[in-house]
C-alpha cells in the first residue's frame, strides 16, 4: 500500500475560523485506492513553511494532496510553495489567463489584474479543470510520485478530484460497502447479527452511530474480497428489512425523493421545532422541484392557527407538541400545497418548555398520505440541536416508511 499525506492550506484554517472538510473527504476517498494516510496537516500561507513540509512529505509519501491556496491575493502562495519544493519553473498558461479574463468580465463586469494568478502552471503540470470555480488545479509527476494541487472550497475541490480518481487508483485498492439503518440501536444490531457481520475475519467492520444519520455498518475490503462483501451486505439487508434506509452514498433523503420521483408523486412539510431543517436538507437535492411542493413553518401557534388551520381548543386542551396537533397541521398542509403526501413536526427541543408530561424532547410527528393520518410521538435525547436534527431524520424515515406503504397498497389494490 502507497503512503499519501494531505496538505489542507490557508490562515484560516490555521485561526480556527472555517472547519476543515476537505481532508475527511480526500482521507476516506484514498483510502478506497489503495493509499495510508501518513498523516493529515494544517497549513498557514507561508512561503516558507509550505514549500519545507512539501519536501518532507515527499520524502515519505508517493502521493502529496493540497487543497487552498489557489486564488488569486498574495497570500495564495500553493503553487509557488510547491514549485520551490520541487525545482521546477512556475509561468502563466496565456490560453487559461484569458478565460479567466474573459470569465471575471462576464460576471463581475471588469477584471482585476490579480485574477492571472490563477493561471500559473507548474513546469510540466497536467491542468485540471475547475467546472465549478475558477482556479485550476494540477498534477504533477516527480520521480515515480504524484502531486495534486487542489482548490480548497468543497464544490469545487470535491468534482475536480473525482475526476481524477482513477489516474491515482492503485493495485491495492479497496472495496467497502455501507448499510445505513434506522429504528435498531447499534449494540442490538453488531449482537443479534455477529454470525454475518464478522463471518469473514479478513474484511474490516466498522459502525458509526450518529444523530443525523442513525447507525451505519461498513465493511471494508481488499477489491479481490468484493463478492465476500457483497455477499455479506446483502444478507444484513435483507435480515434488516425496513430497519436499512438506504446503501453506500445514498442519504435518507435522496432515498425519499427518489421514492417520490419514480412514482411520480409530491410531498410537503409542516414544520415547527424543525423551524425548515427538513426543507432545507430537502432542497439540497438538484431537481427536487419535481416532487417538493413546499413547507410551511408554523413556529408559532398563531401561524398554526392562521396558516394551517388548527383549532384554537385543540392547542388549549392538547397543546402545540401533541398528535392531536401535528394530525391537523400534516392534514392541511397536503390541501393547501396540494401535495400527495405530508409531513408534520412539533415538539420541545429544549433547553427549556419541558413539563413532566411532555419533557424536553418530546417531538410529535403526522404522516398524510391521500386518505388517512397516521401519528407517532417520540422523546429524543440529547441538546436542542440533536433533537432538531434527530426530528429531521425521523421525518425523513417516517416520510419513506410511509410511501413505501401507501405503494404496496396501491400495488395490493390494482391487483
Amino acid at each position: 500500500m502507497k503512503n499519501a499525506v494531505i496538505f489542507s492550506i490557508g490562515n484560516e484554517l490555521v485561526e480556527g475560523l472555517i472547519i476543515d472538510t476537505n481532508s475527511k473527504y480526500i482521507s476516506e476517498k484514498l483510502k478506497l485506492l489503495g493509499y495510508y494516510v501518513l498523516r493529515i496537516e494544517t497549513l498557514p500561507d507561508r512561503l516558507d513553511i509550505l514549500s519545507e513540509r512539501i519536501r518532507i512529505g515527499l520524502s515519505e509519501a508517493e502521493l502529496i494532496i493540497t487543497t487552498g491556496g489557489l486564488g488569486p491575493t498574495e497570500d495564495d502562495l500553493t503553487r509557488e510553495a510547491v514549485a520551490l519544493a520541487i525545482g521546477r519553473n512556475i509561468e502563466i498558461d496565456k490560453k487559461i489567463a484569458d478565460e479567466l479574463i474573459e470569465r471575471a468580465i462576464k460576471y463581475y463586469g471588469k477584471s482585476p489584474e490579480s485574477v492571472v494568478k490563477q493561471a500559473m502552471i507548474i513546469e510540466g503540470a497536467k491542468v485540471l479543470n475547475n467546472s465549478v470555480g475558477t482556479a485550476p488545479g494540477q498534477i504533477i509527476d516527480i520521480e515515480g510520485k504524484k502531486i495534486v494541487i487542489l482548490p480548497g472550497p468543497p464544490a469545487e475541490m470535491m468534482p475536480m478530484f473525482e475526476i481524477i480518481l482513477e489516474d491515482l487508483r492503485t493495485d491495492d485498492a479497496m472495496y467497502t460497502r455501507r448499510i445505513k439503518t434506522i429504528g435498531i440501536p447499534e449494540a442490538i444490531l453488531m449482537d443479534e447479527h455477529k454470525d454475518v457481520i464478522y463471518s469473514v475475519p479478513e474484511i474490516t467492520v466498522a459502525t458509526m452511530a450518529s444523530y443525523e444519520r442513525g447507525v451505519e455498518v461498513r465493511f471494508t475490503g481488499s477489491i479481490n474480497q468484493k463478492e465476500d462483501i457483497d455477499k455479506i451486505a446483502n444478507i444484513l439487508i435483507e435480515r434488516l428489512g425496513d430497519n436499512v434506509y438506504a446503501t453506500d452514498d445514498d442519504t435518507i433523503e435522496d432515498v425519499v425523493y427518489k421514492l417520490l420521483k419514480d412514482n411520480n408523486l409530491t410531498i410537503s412539510f409542516a414544520e415547527s421545532c424543525t423551524g425548515g431543517m427538513i426543507s432545507s436538507k430537502f432542497v439540497d437535492i438538484p431537481g427536487v422541484s419535481s416532487v417538493f411542493k413546499g413547507a410551511i413553518v408554523a413556529y408559532s401557534n398563531e401561524v398554526k392557527k392562521s396558516i394551517l388551520s388548527v383549532p384554537e381548543d385543540v392547542l388549549n386542551r392538547y397543546g402545540a407538541v401533541s398528535e392531536e396537533c401535528v394530525k391537523i397541521m400534516a392534514k392541511n398542509v397536503k390541501e393547501i400545497l396540494n401535495s400527495d403526501f405530508a409531513v408534520a413536526v412539533s415538539g420541545i427541543a429544549g433547553p427549556e418548555g419541558g413539563s413532566e408530561a411532555k419533557p424536553v424532547g418530546t417531538v410529535c410527528f403526522a404522516f398524510a398520505n391521500k386518505n388517512s393520518v397516521k401519528t407517532f410521538t417520540y422523546t429524543l435525547r440529547g441538546n436542542r440541536e440533536m433533537v432538531r436534527k434527530r426530528s429531521t431524520l425521523l421525518a425523513f424515515d417516517i416520510s419513506r416508511r410511509g410511501i413505501l406503504e401507501w405503494l404496496k397498497l396501491v400495488k395490493n389494490t390494482r391487483e
